[in-house]
């Protein structure tokens, strides 16, 4: 049996009851539709043979085949309310399943997988998978138990050599839809895999579409995207032909195999005209198993896809996490630093940290020669880098796109652990803290930050679910952002400019920062591009006020303007520091910097 089938029916085990039901009201359901057709067809056998006879005859079997009818239509009901409510149970457990497995994951597997095809397995597969909980179960064991059932009342009703040859059309119908099965496997891996590209080609060009327009990419873009919507439409166009072709065949088998149930019963008729009404209702047995077969046949084309996206869970699922976390004792450091925690209510009312001139010259950030190569490649992202931020610094990261900069913001929050050297905070290793301490600690602002679809206050709670009003508006002003606590604003801030999103999220980030362990003293505040969509008067105005706060920063940006009023600044290329200065020292010299800020005009 099929590893995700034998996965999926374990997984099933606590809706047994809910999908036995469901199983004995269709098996019910599709006896008795046999019946509307067998009935009409044997009552019409018998009053051709005068077996019986009278308008109390036929009431009689019009009476059985409204009561069959009805009976058909209430069970149909009960198999779809016990097999769905099954599916829907078990798929909102598959999302728990699987978020509960992505946590310890989190946030490298954003970074390999993307965030759209994450998304689209969590949501599309999982819904696909629907399809083995509530039209599989049921309707594999009818595929079985019906024709089964069939070939036997044909054999007691009409005689062996009908029975034979019923058994052989139901053969050929099974082969037929099995036959398909593994062509559709590989079709549906193909179709499932060009959407989750096309998705996650989709989401990219929204998040950058600024930057695809500024590198004048358009046209590129859209041809890209023509190649994939090309790929998607050749595969499910072949699918669509396997299928088409599976039901052609079917419906032939149908028209065919009852002609030739009805010429097996030739013999038996020549021996014995009596047996007409048993011969009749042998023949309509190849149509009354149809609903039966025709479900395999859809399952030779549903269940594959089910299947496939099955598949993608299980592997998203059984993705192992990229760093190791301590164990369950906290490390001296993590606890000496947790007990400087203070509340928001603590810290000025703007929660300023004012470090004193002797704790801002001790880093409370390091990276000692690290080096970091991203799985799969050969090349290092990061080349045996050192960088010190002080306590109350801020320190700007720049560099041309692809130098590293955004893989050192990653490994100072600990998406992954570094290949050699050492990250530290507030003297403490990474993995020693832990990711939910240097989650705590560590805050990041980045280009596009995620916004519910709701009020402004509900997506700062975010950051800070224990914040009251005032703290929010405080926040508001702080970033400059003069907009209504309880304004909704669209889906993911669709209401609003990129400038006012970014302002919004890194007042969230600030929100958390104040309750990071020891307050703003302690958070490290990574501006990764998070400023990149504000008008030079603006950027220097949320610049300037971060600086009053006292807050440690790292600064990674592509506008260079942001970085004048470092401390410091490092240029990297291709993963390593190749300059250091302030800005003045930078600007004047003729290097690595000068040439960034002379290619960007």
């Amino acid at each position: 049996m099929n590893s995700n089938i034998r996965w999926l029916l374990r997984f099933a085990r606590p809706a047994t009851k809910r999908l036995g039901a469901s199983v004995g009201a269709r098996l019910a359901g599709h006896a008795l539709g046999i019946v509307q057709l067998a009935l009409p067809a044997w009552a019409i056998g018998m009053l051709a043979t005068e077996a019986a006879a009278g308008a109390g005859f036929v009431t009689l079997v019009a009476v059985l085949f409204v009561i069959a009818t009805a009976a058909k239509a209430g069970l149909r009901y009960v198999e779809q309310l016990y097999g769905h409510l099954a599916a829907f149970s078990l798929m909102g457990e598959m999302r728990v399943w699987l978020i509960d497995r992505l946590i310890p994951q989190a946030p490298a597997v954003t970074d390999g997988a993307g965030a759209a095809r994450i998304q689209a397995t969590a949501v599309r597969d999982v819904d696909r998978v629907e399809v083995f909980f509530a039209h599989t179960i049921a309707p594999a064991i009818s595929a079985v138990v019906i024709p089964v059932a069939a070939v036997i009342t044909a054999w007691v009703a009409a005689g062996w050599l009908p029975a034979l040859v019923l058994a052989l059309v139901l053969l050929v119908g099974i082969a037929v839809a099995v036959s398909g099965a593994r062509s559709g496997v590989a079709s549906a891996r193909e179709v499932a895999a060009a959407r989750s590209d096309m998705s996650q080609f989709v989401a990219d060009s929204v998040r950058l579409r600024e930057e695809i327009i500024a590198a004048e990419s358009v046209d590129a873009r859209l041809d890209r995207a023509r190649e994939a919507d090309l790929k998607l439409s050749r595969a499910l166009l072949q699918m669509g032909r396997r299928a088409g072709a599976r039901s052609a065949i079917t419906s032939a088998r149908l028209w065919i195999g009852s002609l030739l149930v009805l010429l097996a019963g030739i013999p038996a008729l020549a021996a014995n005209l009596e047996s007409l009404p048993g011969v009749l209702l042998a023949t309509t047995l190849v149509a009354g198993t149809a609903a039966s077969l025709d479900t395999v046949e859809r399952l030779a084309g549903s269940l594959p896809a089910g299947l496939e996206a099955t598949r993608r869970i299980r592997a998203l699922g059984a993705g192992e996490p990229v760093v190791t976390e301590p164990g369950a004792a906290s490390s001296p450091a993590s606890e000496s630093n947790s007990t400087g925690a203070s509340s928001p209510a603590a810290t000025s009312p703007a929660g300023a940290a004012n470090p004193t001139a002797a704790s801002r010259t001790r880093p409370v950030l390091t990276a000692s020669n690290i080096s970091f190569t991203y799985p799969g490649r050969n090349e290092p992202a990061i080349d045996r880098l050192t960088l010190e931020v002080p306590r109350g610094a801020m320190i700007g990261v720049a560099g041309a796109s692809g130098s590293g900069k955004s893989t050192l913001s990653r490994l100072l929050q600990r998406h992954f652990d570094v290949d050699a050297g050492e990250i530290r905070l507030a003297g403490s290793t990474l993995p020693e803290l832990g990711s939910e301490t240097v989650a705590k600690r560590v805050i990041v602002a980045d280009q596009t930050p995620f916004l519910l679809d709701s009020t402004v206050a509900e997506n700062l709670r975010l950051g800070a679910p224990d914040a009251d009003d005032e703290e929010l508006q405080m926040m508001l002003d702080l970033v400059a952002l003069d907009i209504g606590l309880n304004v909704p604003f669209g889906r993911r801030g669709g209401n609003l400019s990129g400038g006012q999103r970014q302002r919004l999220a890194l007042g969230r980030t600030l929100l958390r920062a104040r309750r990071a362990p020891g307050g703003l003293a302690g958070a490290v505040l990574v501006l990764d591009e998070s400023t990149s969509h504000q008008d030079p008067f603006t950027q220097d105005r949320l610049m300037t006020s971060l600086r009053t706060l006292g807050l440690t920063m790292v600064v990674i940006a592509h506008r260079l303007e942001i970085l004048r009023a470092a401390d410091r600044i490092h240029v990297m290329e291709r993963g390593r520091i190749v300059e250091s200065g302030t800005w003045h020292e930078l600007s004047t010299r003729d290097g690595a910097f000068r040439a960034l800020l002379e290619a960007s005009g």
